[in-house]
């Protein structure tokens, strides 16, 4: 397994879509820092950082990283077939489950670095402006988390694109409907004050993460206190989170190795 996982990173020299798709996780605080006016007029380091990451957490993460990690899976599971190599690693042999699983470690670590990426470029933002990153670091590792959801979260749409077998638009039509799906959800008062248990406001990554990481935002102010007050008690603990995290990822990783390695080569 190691040594699959090597060798998938030595292919990324080939990849320049990669290092493309993470540095794309600055886009939207960079523009947002740069081009917004309520972005530039910060009181404090304090509120520089939380306005700064919450744009990292709540646009980012949902709109940009899913897909990526959906459209980067679709290129990575289909290569050997795209490059007629496959027939060739199968006599090595290659267990096409442990290959499938490499892939998506390396997806996996592309989604923390996509979103370690967006949180360095707002620490720069925040030091540019001469001002001191109070909270950055426990916001910096908060993303990291979101990261690990949000990878979690499209392994449902990596298990439609094995089961499509290549019909990439299909797949990203869907992954993009999907995405929406979740950034909607996870701002509707309906679906983030749901009891944790067996329901979408826990099992879909949209309420979830949101459930997760609001509470670590500054909540000062009027409007941000009355909301706070509202969905509090529906506030899911890190432990919780990631239980939630990992039990889906082990049944979609799982899933995802059985049809792949049921696909001819």
């Amino acid at each position: 397994m190691l040594k699959l996982l090597r060798c998938e990173f030595a292919k990324l020299k080939r990849k320049p879509l990669f290092f493309a798709a993470a540095a794309i996780s600055a886009l939207i605080p960079l523009g947002c820092a740069l081009f917004l006016p309520e972005m530039q007029e910060f009181s404090s380091g304090a509120e520089a950082v939380d306005r700064l990451m919450s744009t990292l957490f709540q646009l980012s993460a949902y709109l940009l990283l899913m897909p990526a990690v959906v459209v980067l899976a679709s290129n990575l599971l289909f290569e050997e077939q795209d490059n007629d190599t496959l027939k060739n690693l199968m006599t090595v042999p290659v267990s096409k489950p442990a290959l499938a699983l490499a892939k998506m470690t390396l997806l996996f670590l592309f989604s923390i670095a996509f979103m370690a990426v967006g949180g360095l470029v707002n620490l720069a933002i925040v030091l540019a402006s001469g001002l001191e990153p109070v909270g950055f670091w426990e916001l910096f590792f908060v993303g990291i988390g979101q990261g690990i959801m949000m990878w979690a979260g499209a392994l449902p749409c990596v298990l439609l694109v094995v089961l499509l077998n290549r019909s990439y638009i299909i797949s990203v039509i869907i992954t993009f409907f999907y995405t929406a799906v979740n950034y909607i959800f996870g701002t509707n008062d309906y679906f983030i004050m749901q009891p944790f248990g067996f329901n979408p406001g826990t099992l879909l990554p949209g309420p979830l993460t949101f459930r997760w990481f609001f509470q670590y935002l500054d909540t000062s102010g009027a409007q941000m206190t009355e909301l706070m007050e509202r969905i509090s008690p529906y506030f899911v603990t890190t432990p919780q989170a990631f239980l939630v995290v990992i039990l889906e990822s082990a049944v979609f990783l799982t899933l995802i190795a059985l049809v792949y390695k049921r696909q001819s080569c």
